[in-house]
Parts: C-alpha cells; structure tokens; sequence
C-alpha cells in the first residue's frame, strides 16, 4: 500500500510539474505568434503610410524622389518646394512648383532658392530626424507625434545638414547661392527621370542582397523581400512623360559646392580618429567605409533599413554592437545613429568585433582586413559560404583563408560573393587608399 501511495505521489508530482511546463511552452508559443503578428500589422502599417506619402509627392512631382544613402530630400509643408542635398555629387538642387517665379526678379528668385534651403538644410541632424515627414514614418517612430512646422530660420547650436555640406554661414550660403544654375525644363525632366530609375535600381540590389544575408532574421528577411517588390513596382511606374509635364510647372537651379574631396569628412575627423584609437582600426578605413557607405551623409538612410554615416543595420551590426559591447539586449533606434558621433562609435566597434572576433583566427592582416570589409557589407555568413564553396562553417572557411594568400583571398570574394559585395570592396580600397595619402 505504501508502494502505491509512493508511486500515485510520483505520478500526481510529474503531472504537476508537466501541466506547467506545457501551459507556460503553451503560452510562449501564443506569444511569438501574437509578436509575428504585430510585427506584420505594424510593417503593412508601416508600408501603407510610406505609400501614402509618396502619392502625395508623386501627385505633385510626378515621382516620389525621397532620401537615399548619399542624398537627402526635404520638402516644404505644402509639397511645393523640393530641395535635395546631394553629397556623393556634392550639389544641392532646388525646386519650386509655382508659377509666381516666372515674375520674380533674379534677386528674388535668388531669395526664394535662400529660403528653401534654410528651412530644409539649416536643420542639426536630430531636428531634421524629427520634423522631415519622411524620417518620421520610419517603422520605429510609427507610435510618435511630430510637429512638422515649417524650420525657416531656426537657430540651432548643433552642426546643421548645411555644415556637413562644408557651408559654415550665411555669408558662404549667399556666396553658393548666386553660383546658382537654373536647370532649363526638358533638361531637368530628363535628370529626374534616370537619377530616379538609377536610385530605385540600387535600393532594389542592396535590399535583395540583404535579404540573401545569413545573420538577418527571418521577419527582417521577409520585409525586406516586401521592400524589393515595392520599389520594383516603383521602378515600374516612372513615367518619363508625367515628369516632363509636372517640371514644366517648376523651376529648378542647381548649386555646385566645388568642394575638394577630403573636405567633406572634415566635420568628423575628431571623432574618427577617437574611436580609430579605441577600436584599434586604421582612421583611413573608416573613413573609407564612411565615403563608400554615405559619403558623408549623415542623414543617409536605405530602405534595407540602415541609417547614418556608416550605414548601420539595426537587426544586424547595431544589435550585436549593443550584445558584444554594451552588453544591451535590444537594437539602436533610427535617432541614436543619426547622431553623426554616435553612428561611427557603431560602425567602428562594429569593425573591430569583425577583426577580433569572427576574424580573429585568418593569420595574414591582410587578407583578414579584406575579409572584414567584404563581411561588413554582406555578413560573416556570406564570406565564410565563398570561401567554403558554399555551405555554412565559419572556421572551415578561414582554414581554407589561411592556405591563400591576400591576392588569392581578394581573387575569391571578387568571384564568389554578391555583386554588390564585390563592388564595395573595390571601393573601399580605392578610398583607404586616399585618405591614406590625406590624414
């Protein structure tokens, strides 16, 4: 009897003990799956309002140019004025949809092109973060309110968008400006329409290679395939024609700031060289990435998403940033990385967990330096798969890393990684090389 008693006790204990467990495995499943949900609710949420806003500018301009790795694209509360800073080109181009210009004066439409790049570009980084319509629906802003009050001669004691355009006062934007060009109807139809058709065909490739990447996750995958499929249809839609006929109502100038080179990193040489010092990575790589990933945007932003100087993805670098070093459990929002400082403390930590730790063991610094540029771009995944004819193993590729030589290694990643992959290494070694030559 006490047999059974000792044996009804162990089974009535299992039960309880299991009951829980399955309720809580229950529980947790409910869980994930009440997350995927959300998840999906707030990224089609996300994509309606994106899409509401581009109907508006397309109703308007004829096509939505919006911001970009290497530009920044502003509008006035009315949709009327377009101004876009372009930093790779080093130019910046003013629209203004109305016909009341035709009667200005050179004066004054000299004043007119003064005040849309004021109220756009005399913006700090975090002030246009907040008030460019376009910023405010990124997907982890959705829940705020933004007061979208037009900026026009907003003081501000942070470096502005115009700073980082290497223009310091007024005086030097007085100076830009009467070297203003106006860009002649058909002429500027025809630049709206490639430049757009080449922006949507690069954002397409960088998105599809991101979704390719092995340490995305899986809902970060099938957003992004999402993503591809939108600016696909995007692409689809230029309509050369509508342009014509909507920049017929515009005019546009354009302004070409001659700056040399290296002067556009000015602005962020201090803090290069801090962490270039704290992360042990050459400033002339950082720089390097900086030039190649957003020449020195710091407003950049891709649709993969990735934001600021060096283009941090937060899922990704941003999140095992956060892990590895600042021992934080979540991901860097949209703001922390366009603060221009913050983004390179990012992007060079980043860097040296590439060298250090997933690279630590490839002998040659050479060919390790080159395997961390090409893993920067495409994942640590990716380059162990070219190096191991295609399946997974981190430290079977850099066995066979360590057998070649640097030529050997770059011959590799230039054959057997993403197009773009290979692209990025050429440019950033050609860039290495210049500011090794400048700092």
């Amino acid at each position: 009897m006490l047999q059974n008693k000792a044996l009804m006790s162990v089974v009535i204990t299992s039960m309880l003990l299991t009951a829980p467990t399955q309720a809580q495995q229950n529980k947790f499943d409910e869980y994930k799956k009440q997350q995927k949900a959300k998840y999906e609710r707030f990224a089609d949420d996300y994509i309606q309002r994106y899409e509401a806003f581009k109907a508006q500018l397309i109703e308007k301009w004829g096509v939505a140019e919006l911001s970009s790795a290497t530009e920044y694209v502003a509008y006035s509360d009315d949709n009327n004025v377009k101004v876009i800073a372009d930093f790779e080109n080093d130019t910046i181009e003013v629209s203004i949809h109305e016909d009341a210009l035709n009667a200005l004066s050179k004066e004054e439409q000299n004043e007119a092109v003064k005040t849309a790049i004021e109220s756009t570009l005399n913006l700090s980084a975090p002030e246009a973060n907040k008030f460019n319509p376009e910023f405010a629906i990124l997907e982890s802003q959705a829940s705020k309110k933004y007061d979208t009050t037009t900026l026009t001669h907003r003081k501000t004691s942070a470096p502005t968008l115009l700073n980082a355009l290497g223009i310091k006062n007024d005086v030097e934007l007085q100076e830009s400006i009467a070297g203003a060009k106006e860009v002649p109807a058909g002429q500027q139809a025809d630049i709206v329409t490639q430049r757009t058709k080449s922006r949507l065909a690069e954002q397409i490739a960088e998105v599809k290679q991101f979704a390719a990447r092995e340490d995305v996750p899986e809902q970060k995958k099938e957003q992004a395939e999402k993503t591809a499929l939108m600016l696909t249809a995007d692409l689809n839609e230029v309509s050369a024609a509508k342009i014509d006929a909507t920049v017929k109502n515009t005019k546009s100038y354009k302004i070409q700031l001659h700056r040399a080179r290296y002067d556009k990193a000015t602005n962020y040489l201090d803090a290069v060289y801090q962490q270039a010092e704290r992360w042990q990575v050459a400033q002339d790589t950082l720089l390097a990435v900086i030039e190649t990933e957003s020449h020195f945007n710091p407003m950049a932003k891709s649709h993969i998403p990735a934001y600021g100087l060096m283009q941090i993805v937060p899922a990704t670098a941003g999140a095992d940033v956060n892990n590895k070093v600042f021992s934080k459990e979540k991901k860097p929002t949209p703001e922390e990385l366009f603060n221009g400082e913050r983004n390179i403390e990012f992007g060079s930590a980043y860097f040296n967990i590439l060298m250090t730790r997933y690279l630590k063991e490839v002998e040659d610094p050479t060919s390790r330096m080159y395997c961390a540029i090409a893993a920067y771009n495409t994942g640590i995944g990716n380059l162990s798969r070219a190096f191991n004819n295609g399946e997974r193993g981190r430290m079977a590729a850099i066995k066979q890393i360590n057998q070649m030589t640097p030529e050997q290694v770059m011959r590799v990643i230039k054959s057997k990684t993403h197009t773009e992959t290979q692209r990025y290494l050429d440019k950033v070694l050609s860039s290495k090389a210049y500011f090794a030559q400048h700092i």
